[in-house]
């Protein structure tokens, strides 16, 4: 038997918590621009629950800012049989915030819960033979052949990440919402003082015990360096621009492109982007229920999308500030590729028109659901009115916070009875890099993501690439993929933006990173 030890970690003693001024609350204050409709991100991938995810829990291994898996609560682990049997350690007095320590049976049940809903976890879920508990701090997952991305999958930073909560919250049924929201992260939620469409409030956890080494995207030290964090939804843009330029609040995090020559001249501000990962735009539409069930109706939307229209609706008339590809991937990433593509170069109303009528258009209503949050998504909502109307679409837009539009999309019914048929989303750069973390990029119907597209030959090659190990061959297999997916459009790429944040010159540690974290900012008084 080969053994190859990858403990890592071991000898990285954990960090000593930051002390706090005793009788001082040092409180972080931040304006989200999305509203938290669910603390469940398992259920939801919603970019704010993914947000509160990062806050709350943890993960066994965490993707470092250059993708590269690291132990995180796991102090290391050991991997034996031919690449089929790995075993993790956890790290030694990590507890829960009710108090009760992590076990490897809360790890199990959560992997379990996650590899249920997640593109990754259910590749995962599929080569696991076997996961069993060897005692409370160590347990094993037992393969039924190698599979080269477990890692990768395990420490993903995109939705769903593999968070760890408890056995007892983990059994909760994947397709419905956890009871309450414990985990073992830097910061506690205060659910009683969480008010939905207005804050949701956090606290340092004082048991919570960080790694020794820098943070990195989901590596590394995750310590929170306040005692309270206070998110707040304003939906008046305005009203969020006085209340930073009054001090009021510390970081705006969906600072509109149009007000950042305002918040520019405050001289106690800093604005400019600070994710590394850029926000991707999508149009997605409902495969279960006509008219879009119809393949060539789909074909005749994207044909007359014109990606810059979108654009210069996203980054309010700043297309500097963006761009756009005609791929289901990263535009940054090795495998974006205008591969199959041929249908976005149309860009033609007329002929979208004509493929409309083509495909038997009866004038089926088409209910568009546009979020109205952020300022970005609320503007590529109203192009994608526009455009369907121009196309002859019987169109009913409603509009919606975020979190109502979270809530109305898991309806798969007929619009009569509540369902939809389009809404535009957004995906950060990192969620869409490659197919083993683009949820959206299947084509498994009732089991894919939102939209419910089915298309077995999609799925084949996604299933294959994740077997593959030589680098040349994942970029052949991710373009076939793409090809693939543009014959039935699982969904429509749009655009990118790099949106701006503002965040007052009392913050400290506000780095560039993949996701959007709040562990590691301190607070000067």
């Amino acid at each position: 038997m080969r053994r190859r030890d990858f403990l890592k970690g071991v000898a990285a003693s954990a960090l000593p918590l930051p002390a706090f001024a005793q009788g001082k609350t040092t409180t972080l204050r931040i304006i989200k621009s999305q509203n938290l409709g669910s603390v469940d991100p398992i259920w939801t991938t919603a970019a704010a629950t993914q947000d509160f995810g990062f806050m709350v829990f943890d993960t066994i291994v965490g993707a470092d800012a250059d993708f590269v898996p690291k132990p995180q609560m796991a102090e290391g682990w050991t991997v034996e049989d031919n690449d089929k049997t790995y075993i993790f350690n956890l790290r030694e007095g990590l507890k829960f915030h009710d108090g009760e320590p992590v076990r490897s049976v809360d790890c199990i049940a959560s992997m379990k819960r996650w590899w249920a809903r997640d593109v990754a976890g259910q590749m995962v879920a599929g080569v696991t033979d076997s996961v069993d508990v060897i005692d409370d701090r160590t347990f094993r997952m037992r393969l039924k052949s190698p599979f080269p991305l477990l890692l990768d999958a395990l420490g993903k930073l995109s939705p769903a990440s593999c968070i760890i909560m408890p056995e007892r919250i983990a059994k909760t049924d994947p397709f419905k919402q956890i009871p309450e929201a414990i985990g073992s992260g830097p910061f506690k939620f205060l659910t009683s003082e969480w008010v939905p469409g207005q804050k949701a409030s956090f606290a340092r956890f004082a048991d919570y015990i960080p790694r020794s080494e820098p943070f990195s995207g989901l590596a590394g030290n995750h310590a929170a360096l306040v005692d309270r964090a206070e998110w707040s939804f304003i939906g008046d843009a305005a009203t969020a621009a006085a209340a930073m330029q009054a001090g009021e609040q510390d970081y705006w995090d969906g600072l509109p492109v149009d007000l950042v020559p305002l918040m520019k001249e405050n001289q106690n501000l800093i604005v400019g982007p600070r994710s590394t990962s850029a926000t991707n735009y999508t149009f997605v539409m409902n495969h279960l229920q006509p008219p879009f069930n119809n393949p060539a109706i789909r074909q005749a939307v994207a044909m007359a999308i014109d990606q810059k229209e979108y654009l210069l609706a996203a980054t309010a008339g700043l297309p500097e500030n963006g761009g756009a590809c005609p791929s289901f991937y990263t535009c940054t990433s090795p495998y974006a590729s205008d591969a199959g593509a041929a249908v976005l170069k149309e860009k033609s109303i007329e002929k979208a028109k004509a493929a409309l009528k083509a495909a038997g258009y009866a004038g089926e209503k088409v209910v568009f659901i546009g979020a109205s949050e952020p300022p970005a998504l609320a503007a590529i909502a109203q192009v994608s009115d526009d455009l369907l109307r121009r196309m002859g679409f019987n169109v009913e837009f409603v509009t919606t916070d975020f979190a109502g539009m979270i809530q109305r999309r898991v309806n798969k019914g007929p619009v009569d009875k509540g369902g939809w048929s389009a809404f535009n989303s957004t995906y950060g750069a990192v969620d869409l890099r490659n197919p083993s973390v683009n949820s959206l990029l299947r084509g498994a119907g009732e089991q894919s993501w939102f939209g419910w597209p089915t298309n077995p030959r999609l799925e084949e090659l996604r299933n294959q690439w994740f077997l593959l190990t030589n680098a040349e061959e994942r970029v052949k297999v991710a373009h076939q993929i793409q090809v693939e997916a543009f014959k039935t459009l699982p969904y429509i790429p749009i655009c990118y933006s790099y949106p701006p944040i503002a965040y007052s010159k009392k913050l400290t540690g506000v780095t560039r990173q993949p996701i959007n974290s709040f562990w590691g900012i301190g607070k000067q008084s």
